[in-house]
């Protein structure tokens, strides 16, 4: 009876296993400007740049890859997209689904969001971390 509920509870959690994709991560620009508090839940989507009417920056790539391609999967996980973005200071998101290969679950999606930060009200604090950010960037480019 034990090997039942073990079974049970090992399929529970493969199941729940296919329903996260991996996660990560890369930051484009200065990653310490002041965050505005925006309200993830009222923060814009878009598919593609020339959507953007606003000078803008981009802060980083926020990569999901490997979900089910299910329509309740991915709006959950544009939802956390956005709750990530809220946290790094970014006002909307560019987002891009990609189909990967085929795998073990049937076509797998991968969301790429880019993090968008509105640049025509910037603070003098966040003007000199950038300006900051753009030396440090041409130093590395130099030294390559």
């Amino acid at each position: 009876m034990k090997r039942i509920y073990i079974l049970a509870a090992l399929v529970l959690l493969s199941a729940c296993a296919t329903l996260t994709g991996s996660e990560d991560y890369i930051p484009i620009g200065p990653q310490n400007l002041s965050v505005q508090i925006t309200d993830y839940k009222k923060m814009p989507v878009f598919i593609t740049r020339s959507e953007i009417r606003r000078p803008w920056a981009s802060l980083g790539l926020y990569r999901i890859k490997n979900l089910p391609n299910n329509r309740q999967v991915i709006l959950r996980e544009v939802d956390g997209i956005k709750k990530f973005a809220a946290a790094k200071g970014a006002h909307a998101v560019i987002i891009n689904q990609y189909f990967e290969e085929q795998s073990d679950i049937a076509y797998p999606v991968t969301l790429a969001a880019y993090l968008v930060r509105y640049m025509d009200n910037v603070s003098a604090e966040d003007k000199a971390k950038m300006d900051e950010f753009s030396k440090i960037a041409a130093m590395e480019t130099i030294k390559e």
